[in-house]
């Protein structure tokens, strides 16, 4: 069978989630496709070259990493770079769908793609963001007080998970507390043992929501002592962050490693800094524009770092303790346009798809060395 657009969108949002792409980020449908999908090219970005090739080959659909429209907009220009480009592919009848900070933020994602490619293993991220990570709330509260208690918490920014609100657990028990002086309980008498019947409460909280949720569980809770623990959990969105960090099967020399680099990111030129000689186990990574991580590989133990447009004070920061590698922008992601049309080869054998997959990795020519 030949699939749909909206089939093509369906494998991509179940790898990396359209909806985990930052804010700020315009990731999904640039131009919704309408023909059923017999061609597809992967590309780093829907520039004009990229276009006419899709135009050349036939293809129903461009699937890139990076959006023509970014960040979102409200009104196109005809005469602008994006307009044209917008035209060109309407009169042509190509979709243009692009998978960017959602395939950012996943660990086996650009820079997952990257880590790969050069062979490294027990990888973890390298910047996990506060998105990604959760903790689980636990408290105790009287049977009358649960339901507010959980409404309140959900307002807050509790027991979100996917495309559910408000999940929880509650299990009924029996707590004991002994007031002391200056206490205020609920009931009981000071200096003895009382027994309450109570209801155990577990919520999922995102780490950014933590301040919001306990100010509102002291303010909902009946208890002028509230009980109640957080736990750092390991489950659904905590790999998404920037970058991987991860381990060569064996050391390496820092000249054969570049060697690697370089042949991995399509024999472009790397600038490096930092020291040449000694050798290489542990390797962080971060495809793009990451000259911001410079400093988390660091403090992560890495003892070199690739990433795109690195910044000067930067490198100078760390040119003495660690080997900084930068094959620019584009080179640093061409491994992850190849993970993206693997996706959908992959899609394609799992369904009998009967669909083509090629990339297109020439560089456009936006700037000259004079």
């Amino acid at each position: 069978m030949i699939p749909g657009p909206e089939e093509i969108y369906g494998v991509l949002d179940s790898r990396f989630p359209f909806d985990s792409a930052y804010d700020w980020d315009n990731s999904g449908w640039q131009v919704v496709g309408t023909k059923p999908v017999v061609r597809c090219l992967a590309a780093l970005d829907p520039g004009v070259a990229a276009v006419q090739k899709a135009i050349e080959w036939d293809a129903q659909l461009l699937l890139t990493h990076h959006p023509l429209y970014m960040p979102h907009i409200s009104v196109i220009n005809p005469i602008s770079r994006s307009g044209t480009i917008t035209k060109i592919l309407l009169n042509a009848e190509i979709g243009l769908l692009s998978s960017h900070s959602c395939a950012d933020r996943h660990i086996d994602g650009i820079s997952g793609a990257l880590a790969d490619a050069l062979g490294l293993e027990k990888q973890q991220v390298l910047a996990p963001d506060e998105q990604g990570t959760f903790f689980k709330l636990v408290t105790f509260v009287p049977d009358d007080y649960l339901r507010p208690l959980r409404a309140a918490l959900s307002a807050a920014g509790a027991g979100k998970i996917g495309n559910y609100e408000e999940c929880s657990f509650a299990l009924a028990g029996t707590g004991t507390y002994s007031p002391q002086a200056g206490a205020v309980p609920m009931q009981g008498e000071t200096g003895k043992l009382e027994e309450a019947d109570e209801f155990r409460l577990e919520m999922r909280v995102p780490a950014a929501a933590i301040s919001n949720v306990l100010k509102a569980l002291r303010q909902n809770h009946p208890y002028d002592e509230v009980a109640f623990d957080l736990f750092r959990t390991f489950s659904q969105g905590d790999d998404l962050g920037i970058g991987v960090i991860g381990f060569l099967s064996r050391p390496l020399p820092v000249g054969d490693f570049l060697e690697k680099i370089k042949q991995t990111v399509g024999n472009t030129p790397l600038h490096v800094t930092g020291p040449e000689e000694g050798e290489i186990e542990v390797v962080a990574v971060a495809g793009g524009s990451t000259a911001d991580f410079v400093p988390a590989a660091a403090t992560c133990g890495a003892q070199l770092f690739i990433g795109g447009d690195l910044k000067y004070h930067n490198l100078l920061e760390y040119s003495d303790s660690m080997v900084c590698v930068d094959p620019g922008h584009r080179a640093s992601e061409h491994p992850g346009v190849e993970r993206l049309a693997d996706t959908l080869r992959h899609a394609a054998v799992r369904n009998d798809w009967k669909i083509e997959v090629e990339t297109f990795l020439e560089d456009p020519a936006i700037s000259r060395i004079v």
